[in-house]
This record gives C-alpha cells, sequence and structure tokens, in this order.
C-alpha cells in the first residue's frame, strides 16, 4: 500500500490530487467561515439560545453551499475549487445533478457535524448510540482513509455514493473513466465501520465502574439545572514527576443566558458535583467553566470564565472560588 500523500501520477486520467483538493476544501472552509462569523455577529445570542442545534444551522448553509456550487448549476466548482482548477463530475463525465450534489456533501458532512454535537447520556447509551457512533465515527475515519490512502482517484467515501470524481477542470469529458477501488481498501473502510459500531459496547463496559456511576449522576444533576444547556464533566489528572499525582474535577457548562461571572451560579454547579460524585471530595479542585455562545460548526464564539473551588472548603460551607481566566 502506498503512504505517500503527495501530486504523485494515479491511475484515474485527470483525477485531481491530494494538495489540489485540500488547497481547494480549506478555501471553501475559510468562505463558510466568514459566512457563519458575520451570521454569528449580528445573531450572536439567537444562536447562543439555540445550543446544540446550532450545528444544524451551520449544517444547512455548508448544504446549501457545496450542494450547489459543485453541481451542474455552477459547473461542478466551489470557490476553491474554481481557484484551483477543480470540479466535481459524474460516472460519465456529466456534471452533477443537484440532488447528486446534495447527497454527495450529505454523506460527508453529516458524520463531521455531528461529531461535537451535544447528546444526552441516555441516548448515548442506548441502541440509537450505535447507530451514532458509526455515522460519526465509522464515517470520519472510513471518509478519512480513503480521501489519504485511495490514490488511484482520491475517491473517498462520498465520491462512491453517487460515483463522482474530482478531476482537472482541462480533463476532456471522454477522459473521465473511474477506476474500482482497490479491494484491500474496502477491507479496511469495513473494519474501521465494524470497529466504530462496537465503541458503544466498551463505553457501556465503563460506564458500569463505580466511578463513572457517580460522575454520570453529577452530570445529569448539572444538565438538569434550569439555564444549563449541555455540560462536560470529567476527572482530570496531573501527572508530576517526583510528587503525588494531582487530581481534580473539571466541568465545562455551556449556559443558555449570558451569566459566565455568576460566580455563586458556579459554586451551585461545584456543590451539585461535590454532592453527587463521591470521588470528587478526595480531590485537590473542583474545577467550573461557564461558558456562553454558539458552535454552529461552521464557526463558533465563546465567553467563557473559569472558576476553582476546594472540596473541603464546598463542605465547610465556605466555598471561596478562584476566578480562573476570563475571554
Amino acid at each position: 500500500m502506498e503512504l505517500s500523500t503527495g501530486e504523485a501520477p494515479v491511475s484515474e486520467p485527470g483525477a485531481a490530487g491530494f494538495w489540489r483538493r485540500s488547497i481547494a476544501f480549506v478555501v471553501d472552509a475559510l468562505v463558510l467561515g466568514i459566512i457563519g462569523a458575520l451570521a454569528g455577529w449580528a445573531l450572536f445570542d439567537e444562536f447562543a439560545r439555540m445550543g446544540g442545534y446550532g450545528r444544524v444551522i451551520g449544517f444547512i448553509v455548508a448544504l446549501a453551499f457545496f450542494g450547489v456550487m459543485n453541481s451542474a448549476l455552477c459547473q461542478g466548482q466551489t470557490l476553491g475549487k474554481r481557484l484551483l482548477g477543480v470540479r466535481v463530475v459524474g460516472r460519465n463525465g456529466s456534471l452533477l445533478s443537484l440532488p447528486q450534489s446534495l447527497l454527495r456533501y450529505s454523506v460527508l458532512g453529516i458524520p463531521f457535524f455531528l461529531n461535537g454535537a451535544p447528546f444526552d447520556a441516555e441516548m448515548l447509551f442506548s441502541p440509537m448510540g450505535y447507530v451514532l457512533s458509526l455515522v460519526i465515527f465509522g464515517g470520519m475515519l472510513s471518509i478519512l482513509y480513503l480521501y489519504v490512502f485511495n490514490r488511484r482517484g482520491r475517491r473517498s467515501l462520498h465520491d462512491l455514493v453517487v460515483g463522482s470524481s474530482v478531476v482537472t477542470a482541462q480533463t476532456p469529458v471522454a477522459m473521465v473513466r473511474p477506476v474500482p477501488v482497490w479491494r484491500v481498501h474496502l477491507a479496511v473502510v469495513a473494519v474501521l465501520l465494524a470497529a466504530a459500531t462496537a465503541v458503544p459496547a466498551l463505553t457501556g463496559r465503563l460506564a458500569q465502574s463505580n466511578s463513572f456511576k457517580d460522575l454520570l449522576l453529577a452530570y445529569e444533576a448539572i444538565n438538569a439545572l434550569h439555564g444549563v444547556q449541555h455540560a462536560q464533566l470529567t476527572h482530570n489528572t496531573a501527572f508530576r514527576s517526583g510528587s503525588p499525582n494531582v487530581e481534580s474535577v473539571v466541568a465545562q457548562v455551556n449556559l443558555a443566558e449570558e451569566r459566565v461571572n455568576d460566580g455563586a451560579f458556579a459554586e451551585h454547579i461545584a456543590e451539585v458535583i461535590l454532592a453527587k460524585d463521591k470521588k470528587a471530595g478526595a480531590m485537590s479542585a473542583i474545577h467550573v467553566t461557564l461558558v456562553y455562545g454558539y458552535d454552529l460548526g461552521i464557526s463558533s464564539s465563546w465567553r467563557a470564565k473559569s472558576y476553582q473551588f476546594a472540596p473541603d472548603a464546598l463542605a465547610a460551607g465556605g466555598g471561596a472560588s478562584t476566578p480562573e481566566s476570563a475571554k
């Protein structure tokens, strides 16, 4: 298997090379980022109140951008592809119809926009968790693997689904002849998809451990608080050479309203963690970061402030905090 990702000759006539496709995608991502940033500047609070659903807005914008521009409506060229001299074509060299182009981007975009979306624990540990793991991890790994290692034509999963290719803009229609994907690549993709599907089973076993159960109780209690959109909770260990390791609880709490300077609310969250997570009392600190902002997937903006609490001080009823950072 060839591992190089350079512009070496490929088997598929006219196929665009790795770097041309990559740079074209970066250009398009920058354009989408600017669009998202301008929208976020005008609608910051509206997007912030949407929470995880903001990524749906980002996906719709990206779907419209890539779906329309990679279709026959724009000659198979986004702004980045036009700049780099490449285009998307179908099996026989003809341009993609709008439905084909929308499907092509959906296969590419859905795993990446779902990655990082806030799903509750109940969903992740249900049968739906297996579907999400297959789509997100299996999809992302398969797309990246084929894009890097399928050197015959750089056709990744989204290209294989609709039978498309990315070729140089000067390639005559008669020369477009997609070649079959090497079977070894297909076998690797099958393994990646199977491994991704097995991830929830492994995390389910982890969830049975006592420390994780307590952490999950604290996670559920924080997410149930009024004004909390979504929380992330982890145990963190700082390893120090020659001295005892420093353990702490780290909580990032996304808010539905602007209150990152509300130290009393941060203290209340720390008290909930201390009450629900039995391991927290023996740790050196509880770090709580209050976050207010949005994530569209194509752009994001946050206001955040971090607080540090000593578990023994909280237990004694004096939970004075030390603000750590703000942005």
